[in-house]
């Protein structure tokens, strides 16, 4: 059988080691009592009092599997971001060290202004591409508290405080058999620090060299450790400046061109029925004295008055962040502990976005309005510069509790077991301000005075002076000014427990097996203001009200065999159950209750051999599902502005006659919903491959991954929705006015794609000791075979892989120095060239090939006499400026999920033990 298995067995008298099955040493990180079957991480294990005769074996729980290793290699891939790696990578946060890990392939969501529900706070990680919920994420082998804004499914990886990781380990394949739903391209096990003695106070300062975005970060550990336990308590506080549009965007470049004919100075149209055309309306005088604004009119009755949107606003806003934690553990008995967690995050962010333009609902000015220039209705533009920039501040609070027992039995072959329970609450609230309310401003424009005079004089054919006229329109929006309010809250109240034990051993076969079950109940709500939820504000994105709860069960099994000739085999089975009904809430329907059930068997089988001490090769294929989330089922009605290409229109008509209506970003009104009627998500992987300790300073891993993933969760995209109208001849969820236009777009959730994905990780590690210090290299590389998407319909296939937003090459390359108490590292961070190719065949000429990109990170560290350290780097050292998508310079024409835009900056740290 097994020698590897052997070993964990039995110690060196040959006698049966308690200690392989008693989880009570393992740290509270992994037990993860319904979400591990084969866990993911490798989690030292501390020597139990109750088994002093295995002092001489340490055993490890592997994230991968809930049974206990002697090894760390399992037959899961598994990479590894130590405390180290993660210094060393000149990140100040979590969220950006995870972007910059080789199998997020295409890029994760770091939080940007303008974004609802919170989400402009909130950053994820994306294994594989397949969506940020394709990939599970935990604290300690547990489930992280999910975001509002995703109903928590979710989790917002920029809350988790760095001074707190002791590693980050991430599987590399599908685990649903391990940890249940939604860990479908991989699990990301974030291990904090434990075991801790003494105090520990690290500062970091860091500043941008373009003048916005600068980071302050502060944190204090502190541990203490005793005969029958220890206890650590981390505090972290984390500043952020705000980061500004106009340093980031070449905003001065000539072919600068995303300014807005929703102006500060407004704009109008009417149909000319002697032109049997549409004849725009501005004011030239005025568009040339107001700030931000381009003057392309000629005179009044020709072109418009366009205004600069990204002039004033964040593209990160400011971010302030306190979190604690602390972990303990007591030993109760020989055969009993008693073990917790307990964590706050309190996160402020602040954002500030263009003045409002006034585009949910049509302003017009009727053709017997007093100061109507031409004596026709006019359709008309407006954006309430007068009352300066929309400012949002959102305020994110989350709780998490954990305590267990964790004890072993002396009978039979012995018997480990644990139970815990968790508490977990996550509220966001969300204020938006200088919103305006559309029916309010209507009446305005229509208002008359005593006499019958229109009172405001929008197109100032009056011949006011700009000040004058400037203080009449701030008046007017300051009648139909709104603030918007968003709150949500996600509560989970959770129980598992588990029981592993030695099946059955002989000679030649070692069987163990772990059993458990979970139970999770969630209660989840969010709401809009209710006159955002009616969509009449324009500003702010309204509606997406959610009241639901869910219901999660299940129960799983994992068995592990040792055999003869060095091969193991594992197997887990895990059933889950998700019962879950909320208020379904439609603009054309009455509210309803509706109720759906989502339950599935999911198996992951592996196997592994050594044909040599040095050399593993191991396979392992699994299925995976995931149940729609509350929001995506029970979501009301919710409009946002999307960019898309009006295929239909400007078919006909041809893009110059109208050409900003038909360019690439015109943004139309969109509704968003949930859909009741969805389907899960299901999926299987499978993993192959092997690593080689070459020698004991060189080691090699390649694998191979292969995830297919149907009943994919999307809103079909706005530009799909149009072609797909012209192809058709129509569509039922397309609106359009009297002109042809779209007017409003309808997109629900819906089962629409097939994904197929391929691709091979390689890593390599070696370590160089020379009489000058030691030096290490390490290489992290991952290509994407293919990245396949298959329509709702079958019929229309697209392999994306190595296309714009695709990168098929991603990877990092460091080295670090030690000597005595100097060190150095060098960090790159590669994304590979991407071809725009697929979109110049569609006629999107403007669109360009996106070159390879280097971005270069350098440090030095210096260890004083004092406990302590000072460490002084430059990230993004030759200042790589990101790829644009476009031939022409753009606001936020850059993939901000995969490329850093910061450029470069310098930072000091400063660490000091006690």
């Amino acid at each position: 059988m097994s020698s590897l298995l052997m070993s964990a067995i039995h110690n060196k008298n040959g006698q049966l080691s308690k200690r392989f099955f008693n989880l009570k040493p393992i740290p509270l990180s992994i037990k993860l009592a319904f979400t591990t079957i084969l866990s993911l991480g490798v989690t030292a294990i501390g020597a139990s009092n109750a088994s002093a005769q295995t002092d001489d074996i340490e055993h490890i729980q592997i994230t991968g599997s809930r049974i206990l290793q002697v090894d760390m290699e399992t037959v899961s891939p598994v990479s590894v971001i130590s405390a180290k790696d993660i210094a060393m990578s000149g990140e100040s946060n979590v969220a950006d060290v995870l972007n910059n890990a080789a199998i997020n392939s295409f890029g994760s969501w770091r939080g940007a202004t303008g974004y609802a529900s919170g989400d402009s706070a909130s950053s994820s990680v994306n294994l594989r591409g397949l969506g940020a919920s394709a990939t599970l994420v935990l604290l300690d082998g547990r489930r992280m508290p999910g975001t509002t804004s995703s109903s928590g499914a979710i989790a917002d990886t920029s809350q988790i405080p760095l001074a707190i990781v002791e590693r980050i380990e991430i599987l590399r394949d599908g685990a649903s058999a391990i940890y249940g739903s939604d860990a479908v391209a991989g699990v990301v096990n974030i291990i904090t620090k434990k075991d801790f003695d003494g105090v520990e106070v690290d500062f970091t300062t860091e500043y941008p060299q373009m003048g916005s975005g600068d980071i302050q970060q502060l944190s204090i550990a502190a541990g203490l450790n005793t005969d029958n336990g220890n206890i650590t308590f981390t505090y972290e506080r984390y500043q952020s400046a705000e980061v500004l549009d106009r340093d980031v965007w070449k905003m001065d470049d000539p072919s600068y061109d995303d300014y807005s004919f929703y102006s500060s100075v407004p704009n109008g149209d009417y149909y000319d029925y002697d032109l049997d055309d549409l004849v725009g309306i501005s004011n030239s005088e005025l568009c040339q004295q107001a700030s931000n604004t381009l003057d392309e009119t000629d005179g009044m009755n020709n072109g418009y008055c366009r205004y600069n949107y990204g002039a004033d606003s964040t593209l990160h806003g400011d971010v302030t962040r306190d979190a604690f934690l602390s972990n303990f553990s007591f030993e109760i008995s020989d055969n009993l502990s008693f073990k917790g967690r307990a964590s706050a995050t309190l996160m402020e962010t602040g954002g500030r976005t263009a003045a409002t333009p006034v585009s949910t609902n049509y302003m017009y000015m009727g053709w017997d309005n007093s100061f109507n220039p031409v004596g026709e209705d006019i359709d008309l533009y407006m954006r309430s510069e007068q009352l300066g920039a929309r400012d949002e501040k959102v305020d994110t609070e989350t709780y998490d509790i954990l305590a267990g027992l964790v004890g072993y039995w002396d009978i039979t072959n012995g018997i480990d077991w644990e139970i815990n329970a968790q508490y977990s609450n996550s509220k966001t609230e969300v204020i938006g301000y200088n919103l305006i309310n559309d029916l309010i401003l209507q009446q305005q424009i229509d208002a008359v005075d005593d006499n019958g005079q229109s009172l405001y004089d929008i197109f100032n054919v009056t011949g006011m002076s700009f000040e004058q006229w400037d203080a009449q329109m701030t008046n007017m929006y300051t009648a139909a000014q709104h603030t918007s309010v968003y709150h949500g809250e996600f509560d989970s109240t959770q129980i598992d427990g588990l029981l592993s034990t030695l099946l059955f051993e002989n000679e030649m076969v070692a069987l163990s097996g772990v059993v458990g079950f979970e139970y999770e109940k969630i209660n989840f709500t969010q709401d809009n203001d209710a006159e955002s939820s009616l969509g009449i504000i324009s500003g702010g994105a309204g509606g997406d009200n959610v009241d639901a709860n869910r219901d999660r069960t299940a129960g799983f099994i994992e068995l592990q065999m040792g055999l003869p000739a060095n091969i193991e085999l594992s197997a887990a089975m895990r059933y889950e159950r998700y019962d879950q009904d909320g208020l379904v809430t439609r603009t054309d329907q009455d509210p309803a209750v509706e109720s759906a059930t989502f339950d599935a068997v999911v198996p992951k089988f592996g196997v592994s051999w050594r044909p040599t001490d040095d050399v593993l090769l191991r396979a392992s294929y699994g299925e995976s599902f995931r149940a729609p989330n509350m929001i995506e089922m029970f979501a009301s009605d919710s409009f946002g502005f999307v960019g898309g290409y009006d295929a239909v229109w400007c078919g006909e008509n041809g893009d110059e006659a109208d050409p900003y209506y038909c360019s690439y970003s015109a943004e139309h009104l969109t509704w968003f919903g949930g859909n009741p009627d969805l389907e899960a998500e299901e999926g299987d992987s499978l993993t192959f491959g092997g690593v080689w300790n070459v020698t004991s300073q060189w080691s090699v891993e390649l694998s191979y991954y292969s995830i297919n993933y149907d009943n994919k969760i999307e809103t079909m995209d706005i530009s799909d929705i149009l072609y797909n109208e012209q192809i058709n001849g129509g569509s039922d969820v397309v609106n359009r006015d009297e002109y042809g236009q779209v007017i409003s777009v309808e997109s629900e959730m819906r089962n629409l794609a097939s994904v197929e994905t391929s691709g091979v990780d390689f890593i390599t590690s070696y370590e160089l000791v020379t009489e000058i210090g030691d030096i290490n290299f390490s290489v992290d590389m991952s290509h994407v075979l293919e990245y396949t998407q298959q329509s709702e319909s079958g019929d229309i296939a697209v392999d994306y892989a190595g296309s714009q937003d695709y990168p098929d090459w991603r990877g990092n390359f460091s080295v670090d120095w030690q000597y005595d108490v100097f060190s150095a590292s060098w960090a790159t961070m590669y994304i590979g060239s991407q071809s725009a190719q697929m979109w110049r065949d569609e006629g999107y000429e403007d669109i360009i090939d996106t070159p390879s990109y280097f971005k270069h990170n350098l440090q030095f560290g210096y260890q004083h006499g004092f406990d302590g350290s000072i460490t002084l780097g430059v990230n993004n050292l030759p200042d790589e400026q990101a790829p644009s998508w476009y031939s022409f310079a753009g606001y936020q024409d850059v993939n901000t999920d995969l490329y850093d835009v910061i450029g470069r900056s310098y930072y000091l740290r400063i660490n000091q033990q006690f």
